[in-house]
């Protein structure tokens, strides 16, 4: 079967080998780790290891405290984390820096085999759903267990699936245990073959990854405070025409609401000078939150940004940014881009706004939507409105922040589950 598999991905390079060397030589994304990609990666020193890999970014975040608690509860098995991108990468070796990180291997076997013997896996941790065949089935012959935590499978790739159904059955039957995140995803794995025995529906570890509460000291927070905003918006991983919505909604209600601020997040730390021309060209000054943070961390006394907008062009602080909010509107949302992760604020109580197009975080939208714990809007308009209601009245928008971080809350626990099923198959292979 594995040499059906290397035929198969042989054919398709070189079918497609000049398109495969143009991306070599043109994208340095694709060159990056590429040594480790073919089977390369650091060899580890010392005792075997579990082996967790997340594709990118978002996996690698939602692996965190799962690798951490994992850890802890055996710490004769240090994690080793891989991961498929260059973004992914970074992140893996930023949140673990204790532990060995490396790029996921091609499903060639030597390649595969040449990850396993370099990384000596005891056990293999697929956060979400990743089916490789040559690496599940040199797991298998190794006699190495192989889980899947936090999967999900939509529809469509349920649809096409199931027309290789007498692949991936043997696939899903070799896997020691699967959790996922909802019943749907497991009804569709058993209708692919897995054994109903082996998949355990543990709920989406993302509701545990987002903080419920920020220290009032961070310095992003302590900044925006002292701006002397009565009532702050922020606007977060907001698109081109998002922006500039916020920013002619907010230079009309100013006038009439003197204690109004506006925080602006752009999703994309290049459109920072574009947004700063335009809060110029609505005749409103812009504060960039990293010399806010300078003055604060020199000891000054007041603010600049008393009265304008602060323009966020700092990373990785957007939790203590809308902490600091008393109205939350998430981006990518009026613009078709399928929105962005509207938990983080909810999570922190904060009433929710959303555009219309939020088809990436549907399960999000879902939940607090059904708990009355945020608002979607379809345009500037209805956007514009909403914050004048918020504006007379917060009342109603404080109950909806309440409801939502009390929703979120009642959703986390996934990784506490997932954990038991990983100790479970640990003390089945012992």
């Amino acid at each position: 079967m594995r040499l059906l598999f290397d035929l198969c991905y042989l054919t398709a390079i070189t079918v497609g080998a000049p398109y495969c060397v143009y991306k070599l030589i043109t994208r340095k994304k694709i060159r990056a780790g590429i040594k480790q990609k073919l089977g390369f990666p650091p060899a580890r020193a010392g005792r075997d290891c579990a082996w967790f890999h997340c594709v990118s970014v978002g996996e690698v975040g939602l692996a965190r405290e799962l690798v951490r608690r994992f850890e802890e509860r055996f710490p004769e098995c240090p994690a080793a984390v891989s991961t498929t991108t260059d973004t992914g990468c970074a992140a893996a070796e930023k949140h673990f820096p204790e532990n060995d990180v490396f790029y996921y291997p091609f499903d060639l076997s030597p390649a595969v085999r040449g990850a396993f013997r370099r990384i000596r896996p005891r056990f293999i941790v697929l956060v979400e759903l990743e089916l490789w065949p040559n690496l599940i089935m040199t797991a298998r012959k190794k006699n190495v267990p192989v889980v899947i935590v936090n999967g999900r499978i939509t529809e469509s790739t349920f649809r096409r699936l199931r027309r290789l159904r007498f692949i991936v059955r043997p696939l899903l039957r070799s896997l020691a245990a699967i959790s996922v995140q909802e019943d749907d995803y497991a009804r569709r794995l058993v209708g692919l073959g897995a054994d109903p025995d082996s998949v355990t529906v543990t709920g989406n570890m993302k509701y545990d990854t987002v903080k419920t509460a920020v220290d009032t000291g961070h310095p992003a927070y302590r900044a925006i405070e002292r701006a002397g905003a009565r009532q702050m918006i922020v606007g977060g991983c907001t698109w081109p025409g998002e922006d500039e919505a916020l920013l002619k909604i907010y230079a009309e209600l100013k006038q009439t609401n003197p204690g109004l601020g506006l925080t602006l997040a752009p999703r994309h730390a290049e459109r920072l000078d574009a947004v700063e021309r335009s809060a110029e060209g609505a005749g409103l000054s812009c504060f960039r939150l990293s010399s806010l943070k300078t003055q604060l961390q020199n000891g000054e006394n007041s603010s600049d940004a008393l009265g304008g907008v602060i323009l966020v062009d700092t990373f990785g602080e957007l939790d203590a940014i809308y902490s600091a909010a008393n109205l939350a509107f998430v981006g990518r949302s009026l613009t078709q881009h399928g929105g962005h992760n509207m938990l983080e604020p909810a999570a922190l109580g904060k009433p929710v706004i959303f555009g219309p197009h939020t088809e990436n975080f549907a399960e999000a939208t879902d939940l607090l939507l059904g708990a009355r714990a945020a608002l979607r809007v379809k345009t500037e308009a209805e956007l514009r409105e909403q914050i004048i209601g918020f504006l007379h009245d917060p009342a109603p928008f404080v109950q909806m922040g309440a409801s939502a971080k009390e929703a979120v809350e009642k959703k986390k626990g996934a990784t506490e589950k997932n954990l038991m099923l990983l100790e479970r198959a640990m003390r089945a292979r012992t």
